[in-house]
């Protein structure tokens, strides 16, 4: 069973690009690799996901 949550990711990608930019988010997500893309989904879900 995995604990990422589609939409939650969603809803913080949308919150998370409001905030910081869309460019900024996007160059992050793009720069990630196999390590830390989980990292960056998870936080995208859980720490700005919750609004």
């Amino acid at each position: 069973m995995s604990a990422f949550d589609e939409g939650l990711f969603l809803q913080g990608l949308e919150q998370r690009e409001a905030t910081l930019g869309a460019e900024y988010v996007e160059m992050n997500l793009a720069a990630a690799d196999d390590f830390t893309r989980p990292f960056q989904e998870a936080m995208t879900a859980w720490c700005w996901g919750f609004g």
